[in-house]
């Protein structure tokens, strides 16, 4: 059975719009009452019965995709900008027509004031809405997030609830995952966690755990770092909850904290970038990033949210990290580093929002090395689909990649982006935070108990426990003949059980 597509879908048909495939498809089906979403593969399905069948023209469905499927600011940008002018003519004229017929249509001010956003352009009439009618926010917030409370547009009475700006201005629904983790409330559980342990344990924790995650980061590239260099890089995640603006000069110092200084930047990439395999005969391109010319501006875009949200705190900021840190990954605007870079971001808002608490870093990146493939598909939900449409060839790096316009990096759907982390972010919370503090406490009592058995030569002792506690109480016998050949047969079964009980006794 054929269904009839409308609201976004109709239009990206409509007028032939080289849109990123939609995470929602809306469309009519006679076997439903109301409105229905439905699973339809990796994306979702609303089905809407007859009744809900707008008007066939510009405004009757993007009123529908206004009111049923929020904003939409890639299509909107690839609708409003297109090339030909009788196109534009029609744009501008069917909106005009639409707002100056219903003028209290909430949907005829909004459409009117996004083209007028979107294309830094006005729309030929003027102030079409009474002074008298009452500011309607632009996005609504029980569909997407939206910072409060919005900066007022008296020419269509719109309240701009956006979270950036035309530079750069990433989205995020209001999932049903994403309500439901937003009530359990993950920085009161954060708090409510550390407040079970004092201060001392949390300082040594507090060490140990911006170690743990500068080099699970690192893993991330597969590259173990120099001692110093881990160091500095762990001493940069410490200065994240000191409210530093996020700056190029901050990420330049970021980018030279993790590599060799032979390749070191000192300003955004002036080359094309791409991710992939070099099978040596050929090379497989993944993603490509978009053209150097439009890395300036989107950079700037996007660190214009970072210090808007630094300032004022008024988008969830889980979300906020989520549109921040992937929406750098996506623009790569190093040549090397960006993935280190990116997972840095995390840390940076979280920590200016609170949300961590101070002088604690969250071990991230260690989750995500545990459900790499859950991170995998966030990052390639977005670049799958856009290699779909890219091309470029490294092997003639002056022609100029196609399809990686500045639009589809300038206004992303990052929901399923935003969904990891507060999954990483849920079990880093709920379960690592917990099992990483609990083990510095088990190693505590294992080196007291240990020091009461034996004398222990220099940092044998702490070679010991780690080794004992890796296998599961028992140390091996390679080990043994290692580094433990003086220990007595008596001696070491007592120690082993002295270890074991260290950490299973609370």
């Amino acid at each position: 059975m054929t269904r009839a597509s409308l609201g976004y879908s109709h239009l990206i048909q409509q007028y032939s719009l080289q849109a990123l495939p939609l995470d929602i498809e809306a469309s009519v089906d006679p076997a439903i009452r109301g409105r229905e979403l439905r699973p339809l593969g990796r994306q979702l399905r609303l089905l809407v019965e007859p009744k809900y069948q707008p008007e066939d023209s510009l405004a009757g469905h993007l009123q529908f995709a206004l009111r049923y499927e929020g904003v939409n600011l890639q299509i909107l940008s690839l609708l409003f900008t297109q090339d030909e002018h009788a196109h534009t003519q029609q744009i501008q004229s069917s909106l005009c027509t639409w707002l100056q017929n219903s003028p209290a249509s909430l949907y005829a001010r909004r459409a009117c004031f996004l083209y007028e956003w979107l294309t830094q352009s006005s729309l030929p009439m003027a102030d079409p809405v009474s002074e008298r009618a009452g500011y309607v926010a632009l996005l609504d917030a029980r569909q997407q997030f939206a910072v409060e409370p919005g900066e007022k547009c008296s020419r269509f009475r719109v309240l701009n609830n956006l979270p950036g700006t035309p530079a750069y201005c990433p989205l995020v629904r209001k999932s049903d995952y994403l309500q439901g983790i937003l009530a359990k409330d993950l920085r009161n559980v954060t708090g409510r966690t550390l407040a079970e342990y004092d201060e001392e344990i949390l300082r040594r924790a507090a060490a140990w755990l911006y170690l743990k995650e500068t080099r699970s980061s690192f893993e991330l590239e597969r590259e173990t770092p120099s001692a110093s260099k881990a160091q500095r890089f762990a001493d940069l995640l410490r200065e994240a909850d000191t409210g530093m603006p996020l700056t190029e000069e901050r990420l330049m110092e970021l980018q030279h904290a993790v590599l060799d200084p032979r390749f070191h930047e000192f300003t955004w990439r002036a080359r094309q970038n791409w991710l992939g395999d070099d099978l040596g005969y050929r090379q497989k391109v993944d993603f490509v990033p978009p053209r150097p010319e439009h890395v300036t501006g989107l950079m700037e875009g996007l660190l214009a949210m970072a210090e808007a949200q630094r300032q004022s705190n008024n988008l969830d900021p889980v979300v906020a990290a989520a549109c921040i840190a992937f929406g750098f990954v996506f623009i790569h605007p190093f040549m090397d580093g960006n993935g280190r870079i990116h997972r840095y971001l995390i840390h940076d808002v979280l920590a200016k929002a609170g949300f961590t608490p101070k002088g604690i870093v969250l071990p991230v990146s260690a989750v995500i090395l545990a459900n790499l493939n859950q991170y995998t598909d966030a990052l390639e939900h977005f670049s799958r689909p856009l290699n779909q449409r890219s091309s470029y060839y490294p092997d003639t790096p002056e022609v100029p990649a196609t399809g990686n316009d500045a639009v589809y990096f300038r206004y992303p759907d990052l929901t399923r982006q935003a969904e990891f982390l507060y999954y990483a972010l849920e079990r880093t919370v709920t379960e690592d935070l917990r099992h990483e503090i609990d083990f510095l406490l088990g190693f505590d009592r294992a080196k007291q108990a240990l020091n009461a058995l034996l004398d222990w030569p220099d940092h044998s002792e702490d070679l010991f426990i780690r080794l004992v506690h890796h296998t599961q109480w028992k140390l091996s016998a390679n080990k043994r003949k290692s580094h433990f050949l003086w220990l007595q047969d008596k001696e070491l079964e007592q120690a082993e059980a002295l270890v074991r009980d260290a950490f299973t006794t609370k």
